[in-house]
């Protein structure tokens, strides 16, 4: 599973993941389990950059990685904010919680 797109505002991180399957944009607080709001067939895009594209007509705001980053969570439905806090880290501060 990767993050394709991460960020964090007061303490709720939101962002988009690739399962492998579908891209899942996704919203999470601190105690809390993951929150799901959309998802995306891979299948229905040539590649992670015409999905950018066509996701940017959808919220132009969102801000996708260049290079999505591999998480250790086989389970979308066992991520923690503590993994995604450790991948925003990474991803923001250059922080490896690894």
């Amino acid at each position: 599973m990767q993050v394709v797109s991460i960020d964090k505002v007061g303490e709720t991180i939101y962002g988009c993941l690739d399962d492998g399957i579908s891209y899942h944009i996704f919203s999470i607080d601190p105690g809390c389990s993951v929150e799901y709001e959309e998802s995306y067939y891979l299948s229905d895009y040539e590649d992670y950059d015409q999905f950018v594209l066509s996701y940017s007509q959808t919220d132009p705001s969102f801000c996708f990685l260049e290079t999505p980053v591999v998480i250790n969570v086989t389970d979308k439905e066992d991520l923690t904010y503590e993994v995604m806090l450790g991948a925003w880290r990474n991803v923001w501060k250059g922080e490896d919680d690894s």
